[in-house]
């Protein structure tokens, strides 16, 4: 747990027979309101600590903390000082599951879990934000998303909350859907990111594949029509409620009337006018889905149009800031893949208009075999938009000049630098004043630092100081 959790009501006596326990010392009847599983800093009277071996040393960790209940493996008694309620259990992984599936139990909650290759986190905070509209809300924390993470997410559960929104991810769905539970599934969409880590797409499909199997039978699933990855998904054996959603095929939700704004989007669906505080057309997909899983839920269209204009745009995410010459950043470097930095170029086509267009784009990794075609085809993408000047940083973004230049364009308009610190040299000279600058990498390549030496100052200096951030 990264902080404080709110257990449904019980005794350590209850904690106890929960998770197959033995008290060693303790008062039975204290009530328990809190679990640390992953750190100790909220170490205190009435909060549990699972105690895992292979994390923390013996009773080192525990030493100069306040007072708090300890979960540890049997024979452990020595080393956890005698301050410390202690149950021990054979297993500790196993007696936090235990504990997992309890609190989930008591739930009333309706759960929603949200997958996909891209999205994810934008869908989860679209649809939170509509649903707290009307229920009391619990979502996945930043994008959290790994087996790891779930319990820190089920243990804030309280009785109060209608709806948990939780964004869930492969290797483990499969485990997390069967304590999760979740009644609604979505399907973002199914492409090429993180693909290098499962080899091909057919293993990447047979991973999501197991969302479809975790929801609850009667249950529903939300998928992207219009998307081609999805289609490879295995539909026969789901005996619930499969709702697709669309803007170019036939679907039982379909987004039309869709306009670039200065600050977001606007479209229309089944008459009804929707704005998001973002851009690009794979965003209203994402609204799509956050729509369709809100109707199952009840919740009015004026609601859901409230919550999606005011939902907090993830940062790194298609991201305006003030730049450098009077320029306009836009921050989409939290992380790439082939198909989401294609929509982010033509999202920066449709802003600069006839403004000066710059994409800075790096190395996207994880991509396996398809690196080099992924590349490629971001190039071509480049080339046949018209973007005024391209920028590569690293070894495989190269890849993007070098398919941009065999596209038609010109020579001139393109540099490609090695690292970070030869761009961050040249790139303020290239920003002219009124350009917009679109970057996207892997998070790794860390383009955020770079955007960060070409914001404008607080002080309405336009010029970049001499001064270089260290990368």
């Amino acid at each position: 747990m990264e902080g404080e959790s709110s257990l449904f009501p019980l005794t350590f006596k209850q904690l106890a027979d929960i998770i197959g326990g033995r008290i060693v010392r303790g008062p039975q009847q204290q009530p328990i309101r809190g679990v640390v599983y992953r750190g100790g800093e909220y170490l205190q009277p009435g909060v549990i600590c699972f105690l895992d071996p292979k994390r923390f040393s013996s009773a080192s960790f525990l030493r100069h903390k306040k007072s708090s209940g300890v979960v540890a493996l049997f024979g452990s008694e020595r080393q956890i000082p005698s301050h410390h309620p202690l149950i021990t259990v054979p297993n500790v992984t196993e007696a936090l599951w235990r504990l997992v599936r309890w609190q989930r139990s008591q739930s009333r909650a309706k759960v929603i879990a949200i997958t996909g290759s891209a999205g994810k986190t934008t869908t989860k905070e679209m649809l939170a934000s509509i649903a707290m509209q009307k229920y009391p809300t619990l979502k996945t924390l930043g994008n959290q998303n790994m087996l790891y993470s779930l319990p820190s997410h089920l243990f804030r559960m309280s009785n109060l909350h209608r709806v948990v929104v939780l964004e869930v991810s492969p290797p483990h769905l499969h485990v997390q859907c069967q304590y999760a539970q979740p009644h609604i599934g979505i399907m973002t969409n199914i492409g090429e990111a993180h693909i290098g880590s499962f080899g091909s797409l057919d293993t990447l499909v047979r991973s999501k594949q197991q969302l479809i199997q975790g929801i609850h039978p009667k249950g529903t699933l939300i998928i992207n029509a219009d998307d081609p990855g999805t289609k490879r998904l295995n539909l026969q054996l789901f005996q619930g409620n499969i709702i697709r959603i669309g803007i170019d095929r036939p679907a039982d939700l379909r987004a039309t009337h869709i306009r670039f704004k200065t600050n977001g989007m606007q479209f229309r669906v089944d008459g009804i006018p929707y704005f998001i505080p973002t851009w690009g057309k794979h965003h209203v997909y994402n609204a799509l889905a956050a729509i369709a899983a809100a109707r199952k839920l009840g919740i009015p269209a004026s609601l859901i149009q409230r919550g999606l204009s005011r939902y907090a745009v993830p940062p790194g995410r298609l991201q305006p800031l003030p730049g450098i010459n009077g320029s306009t950043l836009i921050h989409d470097a939290y992380n790439a893949n082939p198909s989401a930095m294609i929509a982010g170029l033509k999202v920066l086509k449709q802003i600069a208009g006839s403004r000066p267009s710059i994409a800075v784009l790096g190395n996207m990794l994880e991509l396996g075999p398809y690196t080099a075609s992924g590349h490629q085809r971001v190039g071509h993408t480049v080339a046949k938009l018209g973007i005024s000047q391209l920028i590569t940083v690293g070894s495989h973004a190269r890849t993007i000049a070098e398919a941009a230049r065999m596209k038609g364009m010109p020579p001139e308009r393109i540099r490609s630098f090695s690292n970070l610190q030869a761009a961050a040299v040249s790139l303020p000279k290239m920003i002219v004043p009124g350009s917009v600058v679109y970057f996207k990498a892997s998070r790794k390549i860390n383009l955020n630092r770079l955007i960060f030496q070409l914001q404008k100052k607080k002080s309405g200096s336009h010029r970049c100081c001499g001064r270089l951030i260290h990368f």
